[in-house]
């Protein structure tokens, strides 16, 4: 099914298939892919729905068909710990690249916060070399869970595009109880400077409920509603009550390490 799109300039507009389009140089742009959840996690008993897997595919490749790119930037790790996978993990992450370079008709970037975390033995080969950013025309790519700490960008007419960070908004709605509810909805963020993008993944949403009242003013973001963008109304946007202000990440089991900071 084709995307809506909205165009935030010339050359980058927004695609509700959670995707960046730069018509200009021909480039797709995508954060937190993570195809890979597959053969791990088929082992487990906490694996996720084929269907979930299936529809990521779809959505991509009705992208690839649509738009006809000759470049694809991921922002972020296609699979989580890529620089250690091994064995099936492995096999499966080269196949997940080989294929989306459409058997070498398309160039593949791939840009994270930490290179050298990224990479390891089973990218050996592909031809693929992680990278902390990466510059399509006048804009620059990256992938990091700041959202008001860039430097300036330079040139000024350009600016980031970041996969790093995933703005959520909380809207009041009526409950059944005739009281208040609030929803939470995936959204791009552009803040003048920085353009934001949710994940390609649906079932990873995001961590920060955004505050109206900390953006600056010439910010606008635009909500996703299934194949729909939708604007949203920032300066009429309510603060989010207290207990949806900050999402605690989930941690890990003991021995297993750190959270990650950014893939």
């Amino acid at each position: 099914m084709a995307g809506m799109q909205i165009q935030v300039t010339d050359d980058v507009s927004l695609d509700s298939r959670r995707a960046v389009w730069m018509p200009k140089a021909g480039t797709l742009v995508v954060a937190d892919l993570f195809f890979g959840m597959g053969a791990a996690r088929r082992k487990k008993p906490e694996l996720l729905p084929v269907s979930q897997q299936n529809e990521i595919w779809e959505r991509l490749l009705g992208l690839v068909t649509d738009l006809h790119p000759t470049r694809i930037v991921l922002l972020g790790d296609m699979k989580p710990n890529q620089g250690s996978v091994e064995g099936e993990e492995a096999e499966e992450l080269r196949a997940i690249i080989h294929k989306l370079r459409g058997h070498g008709k398309r160039e593949l970037v791939q840009v994270v916060g930490h290179p050298e975390r990224a990479w390891g033995p089973a990218l050996e080969g592909t031809g693929l070399q992680p990278v902390e950013t990466w510059r399509v025309g006048n804009h620059t790519l990256m992938h990091r869970r700041r959202v008001f700490v860039y430097p300036r960008h330079e040139p000024r007419e350009g600016f980031w595009i970041n996969g790093g960070l995933h703005p959520l908004f909380a809207e009041p709605i009526a409950a059944p109880d005739h009281g208040e509810d609030w929803i939470r909805h995936p959204a791009f963020l552009f803040t003048g400077y920085a353009l934001v993008l949710p994940p390609f993944v649906g079932y990873a949403q995001g961590w920060e409920v955004m505050q109206p009242e900390r953006l600056p003013r010439q910010a606008r973001a635009w909500k996703l509603l299934g194949t729909h963008l939708a604007p949203l109304d920032l300066p009429n946007l309510p603060p989010p009550p207290e207990h949806l202000k900050a999402i605690a990440r989930p941690g890990r089991p003991k021995g297993r390490g750190p959270v990650p900071e950014e893939g």
